[in-house]
């Protein structure tokens, strides 16, 4: 009678294990790639918890201008959130579907009176791919001037890319190097990648 009942209770545990390996990821879908929006384009890289950006739009009657890059650190439920010193930016990445508004004082990088975007699927264009050239090519920060991280690719490794929209930054591309122990995204200078689109 023992040996039935340890077999049924493997099969048991064996029927339900895709059910654990398909539970929803609460950081949302992955939305690494370019969307165009009414205002502007917004590009983003998701790796683990963090949500780096690069974001130029024009809004209002008087055509005011933004101009972003950063990161924003995941806070659960498919939402992300850039804070400084000015405000709080969130940006929810749900059913398809990307939006970004200003939760707290003001988005810096558009100043008051900026009413939020939201970019649908079918304004998304997806990342391409991108060959290390150079012996060793050093991560930077995804910041509107970049500095040195520790992390670093090789030649010959391959890395997700897309353009950056922000004007500060036009020699780097921002890039997700998926490891074997984790997912690196930053800054990479333009000039060490080989890529098949752009």
């Amino acid at each position: 009678m023992r040996p039935r009942r340890a077999v049924l209770l493997l099969v048991a545990s064996l029927a339900a294990a895709p059910l654990l390996a398909q539970t929803p990821d609460d950081r949302g879908f992955d939305p690494t790639g370019v969307w165009y929006g009414q205002q502007g384009p917004l590009v983003l890289v998701r790796a683990g918890d963090t949500l780096s950006f690069s974001y130029s739009g024009v809004f209002g009657a008087t055509a005011h201008i933004c101009d972003g890059i950063g990161v924003a650190g995941f806070v659960g439920d498919g939402t992300w959130e850039y804070v400084d010193d000015e405000g709080t930016v969130t940006f929810t990445t749900k059913g398809g579907t990307v939006s970004m508004e200003a939760t707290k004082g003001i988005a810096s990088f558009c100043g008051a009176n900026w009413p939020g975007a939201t970019f649908t699927k079918e304004g998304w264009k997806p990342a391409f791919s991108c060959t290390v050239t150079t012996p060793k090519a050093r991560f930077l920060t995804v910041a509107p001037s970049p500095e040195p991280r520790k992390g670093f690719v090789v030649k010959g490794d391959v890395v997700e890319a897309v353009g950056l929209v922000n004007e500060s930054t036009p020699a780097w591309l921002l890039v997700r190097y998926v490891g074997k122990k984790q997912t690196t995204a930053g800054l990479l200078e333009r000039d060490a990648l080989e890529c098949r689109e752009e």
